[in-house]
């Protein structure tokens, strides 16, 4: 379970201080699709940053599974940072690589080297994504669709806990992103991976989230079920954003 309380993130710049997170808490479920939602500038990536530390926070805490992981630095936060993957919008592929060490990355990048039995893992996630004909293919080879397929598969690739994605369906076509939200929501049921998603869209939070959070100016505005959030949102970040639903997104 991850647990956030009261997180603040602020930055300097020469016209002041700017507050890209202020007080923000929520709580997300073992298990749980969780959306986050809000337009741009709202303070969603620079929350997902928080979350697996590639932003420190400036006060508050993230609790994880009972820790606070706020503070942790060296073997400690290396080890923290695998249990918790991220997908991205730009998809993060090494051009110059196939599409099987792409997914056998992670492996090179803990321990420096690539296993057989570390190979054999990959095929078996790029065969869970349907791309394990492509294995020797290269990401330039693939449509948008199948090279966030195949940084699904990379990111399974350490057995993460958590699943972080970060307008990871923003740059797809309609087809396409139904096909990644569908994926994410098997691997989520066969392996209870918890998934949080970062989104501008309620399109995308309706077809694949349980429970979502609304942030507008840095803040959580609103938080509850899906359901209710549609069925009567109360806040006006809420109304706009369903005023603005593509269902086909």
């Amino acid at each position: 379970m991850i647990e956030i309380k009261h997180l603040t993130k602020t930055f300097e710049s020469a016209g002041g201080t700017a507050h890209a997170l202020n007080d923000v808490s929520l709580s997300i479920a073992d298990g749980d699709i969780m959306g986050i939602i809000g337009m741009s500038g709202a303070g969603k990536s620079t929350l997902v940053r928080c979350i697996n530390l590639l932003e420190s926070p400036t006060s508050g805490s993230i609790i994880v599974d009972g820790q606070d992981v706020t503070g942790l630095s060296g073997a400690a936060l290396r080890a923290y940072r695998r249990r918790v993957a991220m997908i991205f919008q730009n998809f993060g592929l090494l051009a110059q690589k196939t599409v099987l060490a792409n997914v056998c990355f992670p492996y090179k990048a803990a321990t420096g080297k690539v296993t057989s039995e570390n190979r054999e893992r990959a095929l078996e996630l790029l065969d869970m994504v349907g791309l394990k004909d492509k294995a020797q293919s290269y990401p330039s080879q693939l449509s948008g669709g199948q090279q966030q397929r195949v940084a699904i598969a990379r990111a399974l690739a350490c057995d993460p806990e958590y699943i972080l994605c970060d307008e990871a369906t923003s740059a797809l076509d309609p087809a396409s992103t139904n096909t990644i939200l569908k994926l994410l929501r098997d691997i989520n049921r066969k392996t209870g991976v918890t998934v949080i998603v970062i989104t501008h869209s309620m399109g995308v939070v309706e077809k694949i989230c349980t429970n979502v959070a609304v942030l507008e100016h840095g803040q959580v505005v609103e938080q509850g079920s899906v359901a209710d959030v549609f069925a009567a949102p109360q806040s006006h970040a809420a109304q706009v954003l369903l005023e603005r639903v593509d269902w086909d997104a």
